[in-house]
């Protein structure tokens, strides 16, 4: 009877990318999206970026845009996104926990733990719309 050798990890990345990284500080699995979508900054006013979605959950996000808030920042935003996806509007507060850019010119990469997520009505498109 032979034996099923499990293979180990060749490289820190593989591990990570498995889910198998004992090191990884997140609280859940990540689902990865890579969509796009307009984010809506609120705060003194409105503020629309387009954003590439990574991954996320209801506890964090990553997004890939040409925002460069401050590590450590709170920021408030709502994520709209294309309508072939039949994504309803999400609207999110957190905290900027990474901030990263490969090289410079490129888009830049920002990580937040959030502390609030809301699924909004499909109505909230047209509030934004006008308001934007």
């Amino acid at each position: 009877m032979s034996q099923t050798k499990v293979a180990s990890h060749n490289s820190p990345g593989e591990a990570i990318m498995l889910g198998m990284c004992p090191n990884q500080q997140r609280s859940s699995t990540r689902k990865f999206l890579r969509l796009p979508a307009w984010m809506v900054f609120y705060g003194d006013s409105f503020q629309k970026h387009v954003a590439m979605v990574r991954d996320m959950t209801r506890q964090g996000i990553f997004f890939y845009s040409d925002v460069r808030p401050q590590l450590g920042e709170e920021i408030a935003f709502v994520m709209k996104f294309p309508k072939w996806t039949q994504s309803s509007p999400i609207a999110c507060k957190g905290k900027v926990v990474r901030i990263e850019q490969a090289v410079p010119g490129a888009a830049i990469g920002v990580a937040l733990s959030l502390s609030r997520f809301f699924v909004l009505n499909k109505t909230w498109n047209n509030k934004v719309q006008v308001a934007a």
